[in-house]
Parts: structure tokens; sequence; C-alpha cells
């Protein structure tokens, strides 16, 4: 698609809305992706042979599976299977006698099961305008064939701390899994590219109000960039009367 395509769109659907557009520019941001692996965590009701087995290791002693099995008149292969689940989730441990860790004892009290899942590497994209972590497709904005030359000025070094990116992956769990996982922690991440996503803007003029202001369309979000329009407001506004009614 072409980027004036999409300029003329925008303008139509303005002026349908009687806005009077007395410049029309395009220019990109800089996003930077970055590339995080982490294991995300399911959590569920615990089931009743775990809270069984948590319950007896709680109030009782027990040196092996097979003995709590025979209290529990249950398989012992069923027994020993959930003990090494639980001791690699966290929730016993053995020295001499198994006994239950803080993890264990929150999760028994709150009666939910958190299972560690396979690893899984994830792209987020991150724009210094913003401050913030934005949705969307990369790649669906480069089948842009006219890229504006002009990019608006961020900073070039970013910091992001490890808290942030959790908080963004498990907004993307919430929006996209099927099933409740979230995550605790991050493996390792990376940052892995700079793109320019395109974006179309609008100085429009409220003759009314005798009032100036932008209207931009961010490609990478799809919809209205009300923070990109406050940053042209911001540092651009006080020379638009001059450039464009004078």
């Amino acid at each position: 698609m072409e980027l004036q395509t999409l300029q003329k769109q925008l303008a139509q659907e303005l002026n349908m809305d009687g806005t009077q557009i007395i410049h029309q520019m395009n220019f990109c941001v800089p996003i930077h992706t970055l590339q995080a692996t982490y294991n995300p965590v399911l959590k569920k009701p615990m089931d009743i042979l775990m809270k069984m087995l948590l319950k007896a290791f709680q109030t009782g002693v027990f040196k092996d599976g097979n003995t709590i099995a025979d209290v529990l008149l249950v398989e012992p292969l069923f027994v020993n299977d959930l003990l090494h689940t639980m001791q690699k989730s966290g929730l016993l441990q053995f020295e001499e006698v198994y006994s239950l860790t803080p993890k264990g004892e929150q999760q028994l009290a709150e009666g939910v099961y958190e299972e560690q899942l396979e690893s899984v590497t994830d792209l987020l994209h991150y724009s210094p305008l913003h401050g913030e972590f934005l949705a969307g497709d990369v790649e669906d904005v480069l089948d842009f064939e006219d890229f504006p030359e002009e990019v608006l000025e961020a900073p070039q070094e970013i910091t992001i701390l490890e808290q942030t990116l959790i908080d963004a992956l498990n907004d993307r769990q919430e929006e996209e899994a099927e099933r409740q996982a979230f995550v605790t922690d991050i493996e390792d991440y990376e940052e892995i590219q700079i793109n320019d996503i395109p974006c179309v803007a609008f100085i429009c003029y409220d003759k009314k109000a005798d009032r100036l202001f932008a209207r931009v369309y961010n490609t990478l979000l799809n919809e209205w960039d009300p923070k990109i329009e406050d940053i042209l407001h911001e540092r651009q506004r006080a020379e638009w009367r001059t450039l464009y009614l004078a």
C-alpha cells in the first residue's frame, strides 16, 4: 500500500468531520524491537491429590512416597510422579523428610497451582517517544512502499527495566491467551533492531475557536495517536500560525 493512498483516505475522513486541513506532512517515529525469552506460568485450581499430599506433609512426617501412598490409599506411581512435579515446581523440599516450602504453603492456602510452561520467545516493540511498548506488527508496516525521510527526534539510548518487560508480556497474555498464563521473570532479552514507522500528520484549523491542532495517524497502531499529536503541539505549534495562516 502507498502512504499517499492512506493519506488521501484519512484526509477525506477528517473533511467529513468538518475539520479544515491547512497542511499535510509525513514522518517516521523510531521503534525498538526487543526479543524476550521467558517461561509463562499457568495458574489453575489445585487438584485433589496434590492438595491431599501437601496437607499430609504439612501435618505429618514422611520420608518417601510409598509410605504416604499407603496412608492415602493411592497408587505409589501416581504419588511419586506428583512428588517429583511438586519438588521441581518448588512446592516441596526434601531434607530427610518431605516438607512444604513457603511457595507450597502459599499455593496450598490459595488452593491454586502455578504450572511453569515451556520456554517462549516473543518480540516486543518499544517507542521511546511514547515511553512504552506498543501493539502492532512491524512486518506489516514494512509493506508500505514510500517511507518518509524525516524521522521525529527521539532518545537513541533506551533503558528498560525487567519489570517493565514482565508487565508488557502479561498485558499481551491477557489479550491473546486462551488460558490464563502470566510471566514472573525473564530468562533473557536483547534489542535486535530499530525500525522507522511511518506516520501521516495533518495540521488542522478550527476557525470558530481560532485553534490550530495536529492529527497524527500511526501506521503501527493503525489508529490516531494522541501521544505523537501532543509532541507536535509541544515542539511545533508555536510556529504553525506564522507558517500556515500568515
